[in-house]
């Protein structure tokens, strides 16, 4: 199967959405390429936390050139707790994918925002792909 469509199929089960283009150019060439951008800067509502899921399909896909750990930074407490309810989402859908590699499994959540501690997820086993979202405080 093509990238491409391996990827939409992928993004499809992990999201329950169909990709914007900007999210296929990210993945295609940049993400699936090891290259990462240091920033997203994209109106609201057109997607940006599927950054998420573009980098786990990335990760899935291409393990030697995708980072294990994700760190997403946002300006405001309540877009982090969404983020981390999307990255819940996701890990719960990685049982829908047909084949998931031993290096995908395991995928650890860690939010840190504000006054509030982390949990250890994301530490206590440094091989663990892991998202960590937070603010910028």
């Amino acid at each position: 199967m093509h990238e491409l469509a391996k990827f939409q199929d992928t993004f499809k089960l992990l999201t329950d959405r169909r990709p914007f283009p900007w999210q296929e150019d990210l993945y295609m060439r940049y993400f699936s390429q090891g290259r990462f951008p240091p920033s997203c800067n994209l109106p609201t509502g057109l997607g940006k936390t599927s950054v998420i899921g573009i980098w786990l399909i990335a990760f899935i896909n291409h393990p030697d050139k995708v980072p294990r750990r994700l760190v997403y930074v946002v300006n405001r407490r309540t877009v982090v707790d969404q983020t981390t309810d999307e990255a819940e989402k996701l890990r719960e859908n990685l049982s829908k994918l047909e084949v998931l590699p031993e290096h995908s499994r395991q995928l650890a959540i860690s939010t840190l925002r504000g006054e509030f501690a982390d949990n250890p997820e994301w530490s206590v086993d440094p091989s663990r792909p892991a998202v960590i979202c937070g603010t910028v405080d």
